[in-house]
């Protein structure tokens, strides 16, 4: 492949994988987040508990207590699980190796602070 149409493939891959990782994260955590402040700050809650529902306690420890807390925690994460995966793979096909080393693969300061600022854009 030529040096330029690889320079440009390159380009539209890191291009379409930053649309994916703006767009994503707006629509799993960013949108809903904004919008939940309001809810907080205006009714001093943030809603029910994921552990106990509605109920004033925590249900006692047991199969059907954990199997519905996982089921619960699934619900409540599985677009942001499905993003993660969509963008780990798309680093992994979108964006040329070298970069990477380039940009986050050293120990200096720089990189490793670069590496923890690109990172708090997904944090909750």
């Amino acid at each position: 492949m030529h040096a330029d149409a690889r320079r440009t493939a390159s380009l539209s891959g890191i291009l379409c994988l930053a649309a994916l990782f703006v767009g994503g994260l707006y629509y799993v955590k960013w949108g809903p987040y904004y919008h939940r402040a309001f809810i907080a700050a205006s009714q001093h809650s943030i809603g029910a508990s994921i552990v106990s529902g509605t109920l004033a306690t925590p249900p006692p420890p047991s199969l059907e207590a954990a199997l519905g807390y996982a089921w619960a925690y699934g619900k409540s994460i599985w677009q942001a699980m499905v993003l993660g995966l969509l963008l780990g793979a798309g680093v992994q096909t979108l964006v040329p190796k070298d970069w990477l080393v380039r940009v986050f693969g050293s120990m200096k300061f720089s990189r490793v602070a670069l590496a923890g600022l690109v990172s708090t854009s997904g944090m909750m």
